[in-house]
């Protein structure tokens, strides 16, 4: 690996080309008849593996500022050039570089950073001929693959690394200024909140979107994307658009005055309902869908795919269609399910209320509060309880105690049903039909943070292990809804942390089942000790 270093470094010291230098393969591809496919990406990423270190880093960032320029005086490889940042700046990749790649980007930030602006001063071009669906193959990616760079290459706790964010946020903000209504990539807008000034820029960002004549699904997109990062579905407490999100609002509430009626409903409808799901007019989810199969059939895409895809498109429209009212009422229940725990977008939306002139589309909005408001002040049947007065060691023990209690003497409420668990949980959506061939983690918190009062536990004079040959257990339906012993599934094991548990039941004579835990004889021998009789289930 040495020798190949020292070898390279040769290359670099008497300056060959910077393909041939870096990325032989890449420079002996010819793009007329040939595309850098997986496997060939596979192959230069274990040569950088074996051949970059700080030394030829360093090289690297100063050859590329050197070839951007040339390209910029059109005496460059364009299509080599986009191909090779493509690879450079995917997080795929960032292992090979960690913190050698921070220190070689540090050192040469200033004049990259003067190269980006100076591409974004260009006019956009096409760079490479027939791009795959997945590429637009113009000046554009490239810009947004350079500034990737920003996101990918900065190591954390590094020296610069705040310096490196803040300067990539700044580009990425002029990036979008200048491409707005193109495909933006996530990296670039992970990077606006370390920008200078982010909320302000972020504002006027929003406001420019809102207040554009152009008409397309790129806007919308954007649109999305920006509130979604703000107050989405998936935002953080940690997230910085979260928690300044008030602030936000304030900044752009001296903009929304001078917004039309048509402005405003667009900001509300596009950023907010329909990304949060909720089409009152289904006819426009309709046409998104319609869009979505367009898109693929003009896609070279591969015909199986296509054909399933649409199929499950047309039924989506054919359920929409047949009844649109219940559509839009699980458009307003799955986001109020979702937003009833974020205590910062509902204060966004009550304060966006507040701004919002009476229109059709404040009344979709105060729904949407509405709604949540009563689902988050709604007391939980099943709430998870994380400070049990009694504690068991063993939670698959305590189970044993819950089936007994619960599901055979009906004496332990109330009965717990996954059904209405899920209905009312709201951390996440969870789906029994895909989820219920293991343990859900939740079904099972519940169970743990259950209180059981002394009173009951001296009830339990028996408990039983049922290895499924009585049907299985009640309380294993709840928390592993598809748990099946006849395709291998098996009990959940008793340890020998239950011996520390068996004072908790002062009366219990016997369990039933319990060789199916593989009992050690540490186990065995503390519920012998307590005269509790170890019963093997009939099979």
């Amino acid at each position: 690996m040495k020798l190949k270093t020292a070898f390279l470094f040769l290359l670099m010291s008497i300056y060959m080309p910077f393909f041939k230098t870096f990325i032989p393969d890449l420079d002996e591809l010819d793009l007329n008849t040939q595309k850098l496919n997986k496997s060939l990406k596979d192959k230069i990423n274990r040569q950088w593996k074996d051949v970059f270190d700080q030394t030829t880093l360093l090289q690297l960032y100063s050859s590329l500022i050197k070839e951007l320029r040339l390209f910029r005086e059109g005496q460059s490889q364009p299509a080599k050039l986009y191909y090779f940042l493509q690879l450079f700046s995917s997080s795929d990749y960032k292992v090979i570089f960690d913190k050698k790649s921070h220190h070689a980007l540090l050192t040469h930030t200033e004049l990259l950073e003067s190269e980006i602006e100076q591409l974004l001063l260009e006019t956009n071009t096409q760079l490479i001929q027939n791009p795959t669906p997945a590429e637009d193959g113009d000046l554009r990616e490239m810009v947004s693959d350079l500034i990737s760079l920003y996101f990918c290459h900065p190591s954390y706790h590094s020296e610069g690394y705040d310096d490196l964010k803040r300067i990539g946020g700044n580009l990425a903000f002029k990036f979008l200024r200048t491409y707005p209504y193109q495909d933006t990539s996530n990296l670039l807008i992970s990077l606006l909140p370390s920008a200078s000034d982010p909320l302000e820029q972020y504002t006027q960002l929003i406001n420019d979107i809102v207040c554009s004549e152009q008409n397309d699904e790129n806007r919308d997109l954007l649109l999305y994307i920006l509130v979604s990062e703000m107050i989405g579905f998936y935002t953080e407490k940690s997230d910085l658009l979260y928690k300044k999100s008030k602030e936000v609002l304030k900044i752009l509430s001296t903009h929304i005055p001078h917004w039309s009626e048509e402005q405003l409903d667009y900001f509300i409808t596009q950023g907010i309902l329909n990304g949060y799901g909720i089409y009152p007019t289904p006819k426009t989810k309709i046409a998104e869908i319609k869009g979505y199969i367009k898109k693929l059939n003009e896609g070279n895409y591969n015909a199986q795919v296509i054909k399933k895809r649409v199929k499950e498109y047309n039924q989506e429209i054919a359920n929409i269609e047949n009844d649109p009212i219940a559509f839009i009422n699980a458009g307003y229940n799955k986001a109020a399910k979702i937003l009833m725990v974020k205590n910062n977008t509902i204060t966004f939306l009550e304060n966006l209320s507040k701004l919002t002139p009476d229109s059709k589309t404040k009344v979709h909005l105060d729904q949407l509060i509405a709604q949540t408001l009563a689902l988050k002040n709604t007391p939980k049947v099943f709430p998870i309880n994380k400070t049990p007065k009694i504690k068991f060691s063993d939670l698959h023990f305590k189970l044993l105690v819950i089936e007994e209690l619960m599901y055979k003497k009906n004496l332990l409420t109330p009965k717990f049903d996954l059904t209405q668990f899920i209905a009312q949980y709201h951390l996440r959506e969870i789906d029994k039909e895909q989820e219920g061939y293991e343990v859900i983690p939740e079904a099972l918190a519940y169970f743990k943070g259950l209180d059981i009062s002394e009173e009951l536990l001296a009830k339990v004079t028996s408990l039983t292990q049922d290895c499924g040959v009585d049907g299985g257990a009640d309380v294993y339906a709840q928390i592993w809804p598809f748990w099946d012993p006849g395709c291998g599934d098996e009990v959940l094991k008793v340890s020998n942390k239950a011996s520390k548990d068996l004072p908790l039941l002062p009366n219990l004579q016997q369990v039933i089942g319990l060789e199916h835990s593989n009992p050690s004889k540490k186990l065995i021998s503390s519920f012998k000790e307590r005269q509790i009789q170890l019963t093997e289930q009939d099979v």
